[in-house]
């Protein structure tokens, strides 16, 4: 059964986040770690701004769920908000976070790459296998159906438009404004392309200047290294953090000399989770520090005109999240099937192959009997078969006419998986 165990922006802050953010180089361990846990088969991790959520196929899971939360509390070091879901829940929960129906920004498109990425990095290092591969496939089918058939793709925005959206309530317009981005990577990209497009002069910087180049190229802006940070400070009226670690000069006493130094506002627009700026830098006089969270806040009002959107969007989950569950159910029912239809079709030919040495063993009349044999086990099992195929779509009903089955016909006890049908 699929499993879900995590926390998100609904149901945790930002500081409980970042305690259980994950860094690159901190997936691998933390999947072989979680994949080892009491009742998990194959798990996989996703890891950005607004969530840290475990997606697991568990045989058992309430025991999976229940270690999964207690490594993540251990984690933390103390008490966060953590949610689990089972089965349909799961999948439904995954495709609206997959199709940016659970995002800040609704719309945004890069949490289906993030979400494919982590699929990709749990198979590759050996933690996800064909089940989670099999969710994850239905999953995407459903998040592009839900950006092709709704306007939701249509009237998304990105963190990078939200920047732009900040910066504009705070200063007016941007044309002719200065703008510095710290970091090269897609947070970046986005944000410096939007600033740009309102008017406002982009500066790149980055540790590698090579990257910094490159993305000022796409906005037509200049570029630099690190090297540049303090000079660039004195002239910029934005600054977009978009790096995991923010250099000494945004330290509080440093943007303290730094606002003595200007005398005029500036804006602080930090994307990192863990955040990168200290909350200390945004109480210096004149200073606008906005985190993730404040972002949030300020994006909800722009997404009442997408309700329609969301409406439509969310017919399509449910539709999606049926199919997953008719699939999985008769996924669950497929065993105790072949395994009845093996075991009366090894009855039969134990029957024909009885016959035949008493009637002398004539070829032609074994495979006649065979034949009838057959076409009567087909006959005899049809009607259970159908009956069901179609009681697993009724939840508790159908698991206990599976667990009925398998004990009338004493069948194996691999026949009916585990947990119950959801």
């Amino acid at each position: 059964m699929l499993l879900a165990v995590g926390l998100n922006r609904r149901l945790a802050t930002v500081e409980d986040r970042e305690v259980l953010a994950l860094a690159d180089e901190e997936i691998a361990e933390a999947l072989a770690g979680w994949g080892a846990l009491d009742g998990v088969d194959e798990v996989a991790v996703l890891s950005t701004c607004y969530r840290v959520e475990i997606y697991a196929i568990a045989r058992w899971p309430g025991v999976a769920g229940a270690a999964l939360r207690s490594a993540l509390s251990a984690r933390a070091g103390r008490e966060v908000p953590l949610f689990e879901l089972h089965g349909q829940e799961a999948f439904r929960h995954l495709v609206r976070v997959s199709s940016s129906l659970e995002s800040a920004i609704l719309g945004e498109p890069q949490i289906q790459g993030q979400v494919k990425d982590a699929f990709a990095r749990a198979a590759g290092s050996g933690a996800a296998g064909k089940e989670l591969a099999g969710v994850l496939a239905r999953v995407l089918a459903a998040a592009k159906r839900v950006r092709t058939e709704t306007a939701i793709g249509r009237s998304g925005v990105s963190w990078g438009h939200a920047a732009a959206c900040l910066a504009g309530k705070v200063l007016g317009d941007l044309r002719g404004r200065r703008v510095l981005v710290l970091g090269a990577g897609e947070m970046a990209r986005l944000s410096a392309q939007h600033l740009a497009a309102q008017g406002a002069a982009v500066t790149v910087l980055n540790r590698t200047v090579a990257r910094a180049e490159a993305l000022a190229a796409e906005v037509g802006g200049t570029a630099g290294g690190l090297e540049a940070l303090e000079a660039a400070l004195d002239a910029a009226d934005v600054v977009v953090s978009a790096a995991p670690l923010a250099p000494e000069a945004l330290a509080p006493a440093a943007v303290a000399r730094l606002m003595a130094r200007r005398r005029r506002p500036l804006v602080l627009v930090d994307l990192a989770v863990p955040r990168a700026i200290p909350p200390g830098a945004g109480e210096v006089e004149g200073v606008y520090l906005c985190d993730v969270d404040d972002l949030d806040r300020i994006m909800r009002a722009s997404q009442a005109e997408r309700a329609a959107a969301v409406t439509a969007a969310g017919r399509i989950v449910e539709a999606e999240v049926a199919r997953y569950v008719r699939a999985e159910a008769e996924r669950r029912a497929a065993p105790v099937i072949q395994e009845l239809r093996t075991r009366a079709q090894a009855i039969a030919r134990e029957e024909v192959e009885r016959t035949v040495r008493r009637l002398g063993g004539d070829a032609d009349l074994e495979a006649r009997l065979d034949a009838l044999a057959g076409a009567i086990v087909a006959k005899i099992l049809h009607a259970p078969s159908t009956r069901l195929k179609e009681a697993v779509h009724r939840g508790g009903e159908g698991e206990a006419l599976l667990g009925a089955a398998v004990a009338m016909f004493a069948l194996g006890p691999d026949a009916r998986g585990g947990g119950a049908i959801r």
